[in-house]
């Protein structure tokens, strides 16, 4: 497929396309950060749920600390309390912490259990003691061993007591990992969230300045090297290329610069060219002195209208003209006087024929005058119009025997193109009756009719 007949494709300028993936990248950016945002703030919604079980466990680590000490401080003044109704306070303290707090509930009942059993040993032990003083305190000894055998009992019955107190503590270790988990996870998410920022700030910055170098050293280059382009062998003055800091375009821009500098050179030599060639073909149709075409355009043209007109079926007409007496103007006033009278008759004529007729020098100070598709009557007013410009041009001829200005004799005619004829017949025609004008006095014109034929003249 030739370049020519290539189909058209709708193409995008080079900023819009620039700017449309810059637009894609930037959108790309956007959501790539967006969803790692997301992703961030899911951590730090974890780290807050962290942060509320943490909250809840140190509420209940406290109050186990508080329940722990409330149970030890019972335990620890045993010994000394004998009344019962701080024995039911404390037994009351500790069932309100447990119906505060149900995880507290487990671990508290069974020191209820244990404390419900120590009460009646404790008030017992303490009865005994009083009891037996009274009775005989020289049974001291009695006593004491009595007290160490109800200790004893006791201690038996505080053992679930130490372990159900020991676990209130259990809150401390699972707070503590709580704690880390959500100082990690707000370190994450802060690091995730700085980082995305960071990323997004810095490619919108690197994307800024691709744009603003690219629109200068590239897209700007770009552009002036397709007008560049297209100026180029038009002749018109080629625009300055910019300076590109992108080593590609700027061999490029060097190149075409050369290249427009060997175009413009060629362009020159071309118009030269042109101009000479348009000289030789004028010369070569043209006459030089009159300025009318020359004998050998006149044969080639008159062939050419010879063969349209049998084609066409229509009349063509031939002029035969020639200067009355010119060697006795010649010789009278100069050869350049001369020369002035031929450049002023061929004027004349120039501006007495139609558009499409045909006026050639044929040679000296004959011309000659192709009327296409003219009938004989359209041909003797076509010469009567040339005889009458060259008249009225008033150039003196003191030599003229048809008067004091320079005069025109012609000789017409104009025929219906047959297939055994020759463009020439036409011309000898048109010659014959020129004779017959300048044998019967000159400055006229005369059709030719068959009659005029000669031999010689």
């Amino acid at each position: 497929m030739s370049p020519l007949s290539r189909p058209k494709q709708t193409c995008l300028p080079l900023r819009v396309f620039c700017l449309l993936l810059l637009i894609v990248l930037i959108l790309l950016l956007l959501a790539s950060g967006g969803l790692i945002i997301h992703q961030a703030r899911q951590i730090v919604g974890q780290g807050s749920h962290s942060y509320g079980q943490y909250k809840a466990e140190e509420v209940f680590l406290e109050r186990s600390k508080r329940a722990h000490d409330q149970v030890w401080q019972l335990i620890a003044s045993r010994k000394a309390q004998s009344d019962p109704e701080a024995w039911d306070k404390s037994i009351r303290q500790l069932k309100s912490l447990a119906m505060e707090n149900q995880k507290l509930a487990p671990h508290i009942e069974p020191l209820l259990e244990s404390l419900a059993v120590l009460k009646p040993i404790r008030l017992t032990q303490a009865d005994l003691i009083k009891k037996l003083s009274q009775e005989n305190p020289q049974n001291r000894a009695a006593l004491i061993q009595n007290y160490e055998e109800l200790e004893q009992q006791a201690e038996e019955h505080l053992k679930p007591l130490s372990h159900h107190t020991d676990d209130l503590l259990f809150g401390p270790d699972e707070t503590h990992e709580l704690s880390e988990q959500i100082k990690a996870n707000v370190i994450t998410a802060q690091f995730l969230e700085n980082c995305v920022l960071l990323c997004l700030f810095g490619t919108l910055i690197y994307l800024a300045l691709c744009l603003a170098l690219g629109l200068k050293h590239v897209i700007r280059p770009l552009e002036a090297i397709r007008r560049y382009v297209g100026h180029l062998g038009t002749g018109v003055q080629l625009p300055s290329m910019p300076q590109s800091r992108v080593k590609v375009i700027a061999e490029i821009c060097e190149t075409l610069e050369n290249l427009g500098l060997y175009l413009g050179q060629a362009t020159v030599r071309s118009e030269k060219i042109a101009s000479e060639r348009s000289q030789f073909k004028r010369m070569s149709l043209y006459d030089g002195l009159t300025g009318l075409y020359n004998r050998r355009a006149f044969d080639d043209m008159l062939e050419k209208l010879w063969q349209s007109s049998g084609q066409q079926a229509t009349p063509l007409g031939v002029i035969m003209m020639d200067v009355d007496k010119f060697k006795v103007y010649n010789d009278s006033l100069g050869h350049q006087a001369g020369d002035t009278c031929l450049r002023e008759v061929g004027k004349a004529i120039a501006k007495a024929v139609r558009g499409n007729d045909v006026a050639a020098r044929y040679g000296g100070e004959e011309f000659v005058v192709i009327l296409p598709n003219t009938d004989s009557t359209q041909a003797m007013a076509a010469a009567e119009r040339i005889r009458q410009s060259v008249e009225s041009v008033k150039l003196p001829h003191p030599g003229s025997p048809t008067g004091p200005y320079v005069t025109i004799s012609l000789g017409v005619t104009s025929e219906m193109i047959e297939g055994s004829g020759k463009a020439s017949d036409l011309v000898q025609h048109a010659d014959d009756a020129l004779y017959f004008s300048k044998e019967n006095g000159r400055n006229r014109a005369t059709l030719f009719d068959g009659s005029q034929k000669s031999e010689e003249h």
